[in-house]
């Protein structure tokens, strides 16, 4: 006869392949020898024994059983009592009672503690073959029934966790739901970022007072990166009762442990077979959430400060603005009346002074604008315009410039006047710009060239290039596009997208050939903005670039009593 050693000799093998493990409980020797016999030679794995007590310690061992089939009538306990035992330690367990008094109220009792296999003594081998064999069958559908349903209950779990970035909302679904999984009492959860980081803890609704011990658990998960089980010391605290099974479950995201999930109980069947596989799969779904919105965290966290570098940005535009226009008109003023009363060196000198405060001036008046669109201040002016008037106005301004620099400026304009509704002096700024960075980034004796037309209602024909901004749905209305194109230096492809963005500068060595403050191109992105419009570059390398916007040609309503 096969009698209980230590559980711990007694670990099943795992994996599918595994033959199920019976335990055979029954006060008579020589139906225990039986039973083992047959069974073995079934392809079972069998540990028999005629003391309930000891069947006791082997259920809540280390090794789990699949099968219990015991005697209902024992002198020191009832085959009932030790299937409850069983049931509590593990509820999937398949359970046989054995007997040779199988009166009413046997039956009754049985049925209603849940267990409904009987075998009646004296009983034939194949029978017990066959009980065997049946009973596993309905333990193996349970357990199909049982992992459905924790799947379901993950999925559920999964989508609440994936359903949130707020990282403390993550941590309290993660606790609370694998407390409803394992029924244990209390559960931490420790979020370590690095390893001489001290971890960040955080508890159960039920809270309780975690022992260094516990965190000792977990920094030994966290370094194995694999789940552990304690049962030796207490490991918390709990409304005065300290807590000595513990189970301890690494969260895994991207290959990387985040933290550790720990659970414990004062019961030492609070783990059963099942629960800690469904607890890492738990596990392993906060992991990823929890990165998530860790990452999330550090993102809203950097959003924070870019937002607060923007703001302290914009309140020294205003206040620069402001304290530089009152000396800089003074400045212009006092230089403009020594220049008409001066001859000779002393004018050009005088003309080279009101040239750089005229600079200062434009980039003055960049800031303000710029500052007036963050405030909402600009707003659209509707005028009724011609385009091939502000054009030529626009080149008239910046051809002196131009001339200095021995560049030739010319128009393409339609003979049919482009004359739609539009806010004269944002198209103004707009082109002023564009013209401003064709005669600074094209070498002297270059070509610029400018030229509008009247595009079909739609997406404005960009030949492919990005428009900026995007627009959300096709136009009703025509458009009308106007181009600066040159013959200078180029933009680079990768550097495209990025050249409308607030003092965004190409390169350093642009920055110092060239002049500028990188707010020119911003302020013509958000200018079309205001007006409804898109605009697009064209450029390679050192062959030159072609700036494009497009407008929507607005007609004026008709009068009352117009059709």
């Amino acid at each position: 006869m096969s009698q209980v050693a230590n559980p711990r000799s007694h670990m099943p093998p795992t994996g599918p392949g595994a033959a199920p493990r019976i335990l055979v409980v029954d006060d008579e020797p020589y139906m225990c020898d039986v039973c083992t016999r047959t069974l073995q030679r079934g392809g079972y794995q069998v540990v028999a024994t005629n003391d309930p007590h000891a069947a006791v310690q082997a259920l809540r061992g280390d090794g789990h059983f699949d099968l219990l089939l015991t005697d209902i009538k024992m002198p020191s306990m009832s085959g009932l009592d030790l299937a409850n035992i069983a049931r509590e330690n593990d509820p999937t367990i398949a359970i046989i009672i054995m007997t040779g008094f199988a009166t009413m109220e046997n039956l009754q009792q049985s049925v209603q503690r849940g267990i409904a296999d009987f075998l009646s003594k004296p009983f034939e081998l194949e029978h017990l073959r066959l009980a065997v064999d049946q009973a596993l069958s309905k333990r193996a559908i349970l357990q199909d029934n049982l992992r459905l349903q924790t799947i379901e209950q993950l999925l559920a779990s999964s989508q609440a966790l994936s359903a949130t970035l707020e990282l403390s909302e993550v941590a309290d679904i993660l606790l609370r739901v694998s407390l409803q999984q394992s029924e244990c009492r209390a559960g931490f959860l420790l979020l370590i970022e690095e390893p001489d980081v001290p971890a960040t803890v955080v508890r159960s609704s039920a809270g309780g007072e975690l022992f260094e011990v516990g965190r000792r658990l977990a920094w030994q998960v966290f370094a194995g990166q694999r789940p552990l089980l304690s049962r030796d010391v207490a490991f918390c605290r709990v409304d005065g009762t300290e807590l000595c099974y513990a189970l301890a479950v690494p969260l895994r995201a991207q290959g990387k442990v985040s933290g550790v999930l720990l659970l414990g109980d004062e019961r030492p069947t609070s783990f059963r077979p099942g629960v800690q596989e469904s607890v890492t799969l738990l596990a392993n779904h906060a992991g990823a959430a929890i990165r998530n919105a860790t990452l999330y965290g550090e993102l809203d966290q950097a959003y924070q400060r870019v937002q607060e570098v923007d703001r302290l940005k914009s309140e020294f535009i205003s206040i620069a603005s402001h304290e530089l226009r009152t000396p800089l008109s003074i400045v212009l003023g006092y230089t403009m009346m020594v220049r008409d009363q001066s001859e000779n060196e002393q004018r050009v000198y005088l003309e080279r002074v009101m040239g750089s405060a005229q600079r200062i001036k434009e980039i003055v008046d960049d800031m303000v604008s710029l500052r007036h669109l963050d405030t909402g201040e600009a707003q659209f002016a509707p005028d009724q315009v011609i385009a091939q008037d502000l054009i030529r106005t626009a080149i008239e301004r910046v051809q002196p410039i131009a001339a200095g620099h021995q560049q030739s400026i010319d128009a393409d304009l339609p003979d049919q006047p482009l004359q739609f509704v539009c806010d004269r002096e944002k198209f103004m700024l707009i082109l002023g710009h564009l013209l401003s960075n064709a005669v600074r980034f094209t070498a002297g004796g270059g070509r610029i060239l400018v030229s509008a037309a009247l595009q079909p209602a739609g997406l404005p024909d960009s030949g492919g290039s990005r428009l900026i901004p995007p627009l959300r749905a096709p136009s009703a209305l025509p458009w009308v596009v106007v181009q600066v194109q040159d013959n200078g230096i180029g933009i680079p492809e990768h550097e495209q997208t990025r050249i409308f963005d607030r003092f965004y500068q190409v390169a350093a060595s642009l920055t110092r050939d060239h002049g500028g403050t990188g707010l020119g191109l911003a302020l013509v992105r958000e200018l079309i903005s205001v007006l409804g419009g898109t605009v697009w570059v064209d450029s390679k390398q050192g062959q030159g670039s072609t700036f494009s916007f497009a407008l929507p040609c607005r007609q004026p309503a008709p009068a009352n009593g117009q059709r």
